[in-house]
């Protein structure tokens, strides 16, 4: 009773508390929906836990006014103005929903809010695994032509096979980060016996590279640590502001450049599914606007026909939402990775920066920047990082040497 009353007396930890159980329901109900899982929730409870979140936004901000610097503020700021622009213009809830996620996490234990997506996300995969194999649900199969190799690819249970490994590439980043300095050559050779088996049945080659070159950095860092190998804090600060934006400019050049005449571009685009001439049209039909374009359709077949293809999505995330949202969200979201990279480089995190930079590049090919049922890293912007620290009895903070200190 006396720890219900100090923690409800509290407004810091009952804020705490709330945006836990908000970010836990919110998480279930969107994590549910990549799943074939047939499910009708009512609207007013996505009102509810929005309206939770949006309690523990304005509160924890406020709590916290007098220690949150300028930049912070500015970029929270910019961030929740863009999303409640959308949602109003045009009843579009994702950049709401990130930013109110993303400020309601402020000072929260990213370490609770970790264990939770990890128990969560994990869970749920293997419910819809084992449900999808036998029976209970639907485990969509797609053939796909990989030149003249085809291949069966399942969802196990999830509503894409992308999307499937797609979870448990961010299930491990997560898991990774919450690890830190503890993780043992055991558990990086164990994500990779899992990665193996996943790509077995969804054939997700992007996803797989990128969790592929995680595992080789981290083997990287942790050889290199032995060795005393430091990377200077001005490079650190350098590579955060500018891996995002270089990977945008990358996948923009390359799809402004594409020639279907030119053997090598056409293979290319091939071997990426189509991203670059989707992409092209994708200029030509919605050009780059300030605030985006309200037509915006994620399949490339509306408004006529973009292409005559199958696979007619837009995979990059930074083309996505320059088309879907304009130039002025992919800024502040530069912007938002850039501030964590300097918060990681800060405590000198090296292993989170590592995180960052795989799923900046993943972005060129990849979407789910703002999905928080898949990626949580935007939370490393606001939430407590200390608390990730604090979880390792091995850190020697005075040990400058060590780049995973």
């Amino acid at each position: 009773m006396t720890f219900l009353k100090r923690s409800f007396g509290d407004g810091k930890l009952m804020s705490e508390a709330l945006y836990l159980a908000g970010f836990t329901c919110y998480l279930i109900f969107f994590y549910l929906q990549t799943t074939t899982f047939s499910l009708d929730i009512p609207g007013a409870v996505y009102s509810m836990v929005r309206g939770v979140l949006c309690f523990c936004f304005l509160y924890r901000l406020w709590y916290y006014r007098k220690e949150t610097g300028v930049a912070l503020a500015s970029t929270l700021a910019a961030f929740m103005g863009l999303g409640l622009f959308f949602f109003v213009s045009r009843g579009d809830l994702m950049v709401l929903d990130a930013a109110l996620i993303t400020g309601g996490a402020y000072r929260v234990s990213f370490r609770k809010i970790g264990i939770l997506y990890v128990f969560t996300g994990a869970f749920i995969s293997l419910l819809a695994l084992v449900c999808s194999q036998t029976g209970v649900i639907v485990d969509y199969t797609f053939l796909t032509n990989y030149g003249e190799e085809e291949n069966l690819r399942h969802s196990l249970g999830i509503i894409y096979p992308t999307d499937c490994f797609a979870h448990i590439f961010y299930l491990a980043v997560t898991y990774f980060i919450l690890r830190w300095k503890r993780i043992t050559y055991w558990e990086i050779a164990g994500a990779g016996a899992v990665f193996a088996v996943f790509y077995c049945f969804t054939s997700a080659r992007a996803d797989m590279a990128g969790a592929v070159l995680m595992l080789l950095l981290m083997l990287v860092i942790k050889i290199a640590s032995r060795k005393g190998f430091e990377i200077k804090k001005t490079l650190r600060r350098v590579f955060s502001w500018l891996l995002m934006p270089v990977c945008a400019a990358v996948i923009f050049v390359m799809t402004y450049l594409y020639d279907p005449d030119n053997a090598f571009m056409y293979k290319l685009d091939f071997m990426m599914s189509y991203r670059l001439s989707l992409g092209k049209k994708g200029m030509e039909l919605y050009g780059f606007k300030l605030l985006g374009n309200a037509n915006f359709a994620e399949n490339g077949n509306a408004n006529g026909g973009v292409r005559n293809y199958a696979y007619v999505f837009y995979d990059s995330a930074y083309v996505k939402y320059l088309f879907k949202y304009g130039i002025i969200l992919l800024a502040v979201l530069f912007v938002v990775y850039a501030l964590i990279g300097l918060r990681l480089s800060r405590k000198n995190m090296f292993y989170g920066m590592v995180f960052i930079s795989v799923i900046a590049m993943s972005f060129i090919i990849e979407h789910h920047m703002l999905e928080l049922s898949y990626n949580i890293t935007l939370l490393l912007l606001t939430a407590d990082i200390s608390t990730i620290l604090q979880s390792s009895p091995y850190i020697n903070k005075n040990n400058k040497n060590d780049i995973m200190a």
